[in-house]
């Protein structure tokens, strides 16, 4: 699966166990969670793609020691990556125990495929009335310090996403819109790239706002 998919459906699985958690997990981490099983792919050769970060026996231990550190907020950040396994693993497969075993598991759906495009644009879809419903959306609306941190998340997502392409080191926009199902999946990216890029500038202005509030110091207080 793209990283549109990804994130946005870490998104919707980890803040809403976030809220039944009674935690509030931020935005840009909802959305980061899972993205990171991807960050292998900065480390090609020395690490191939889609082997030790997708596999339980190296999560799993990862999400233990996160939710033992973190509480209920690292519960809930940890399935925000978990779930990056459970939509590959829809699509395509993973190696469940690697390195003990080279054993994918999987539905190989598809990638590209009619059943990806609706699972990653639809996830888009579901992730935007759930940021609308739950009021995440202010932090795209207006100045709020917390949505700097989306800049985190929208270079991610796009040094991986547009960058590399999943396994291959070429630019999406190369093939983008070869076929329908990447066009919509293509485009599904568009509009997450702009939504974290607007989130990262209300950041940016939330900074502004509070610099040019403070002023400079008094006379009095420099003497």
């Amino acid at each position: 699966m793209f990283l549109l998919g990804h994130s946005c459906w870490s998104y919707i699985i980890s803040r809403g166990s976030g809220e039944k958690l009674n935690v509030r997990l931020p935005v840009y981490l909802a959305l980061l969670a899972g993205v990171l099983p991807d960050l292998d792919i900065y480390f090609k050769p020395v690490i191939e793609h889609h082997t030790y970060t997708h596999s339980l026996l190296v999560l799993l231990p990862l999400s233990i020691l996160l939710t033992y550190k973190f509480k209920r907020l690292g519960g809930a950040f940890s399935l925000g990556i978990l779930s990056h396994l459970l939509t590959d693993s829809l699509v395509g497969t993973i190696p469940i125990f690697y390195p003990a075993s080279t054993v994918t598991v999987g539905l190989s759906l598809g990638l590209p495929s009619p059943a990806d495009t609706i699972l990653e644009v639809g996830a888009l879809a579901v992730a935007m009335v759930y940021a609308l419903r739950n009021g995440d959306y202010e932090f795209f609306r207006g100045p709020h310090e917390e949505s700097m941190m989306m800049s985190i998340t929208l270079v991610s997502i796009v040094t991986l996403t547009l960058l590399f392409a999943g396994d291959n080191n070429i630019p999406l926009a190369t093939f983008a819109f070869s076929r329908r199902a990447l066009t919509a999946i293509s485009l599904g990216h568009v509009v997450l790239v702009l939504t974290l890029g607007l989130g990262t500038i209300q950041g940016i202005r939330s900074y502004l706002s509070k610099q040019s509030s403070a002023g400079p110091p008094s006379v009095n207080k420099a003497l």
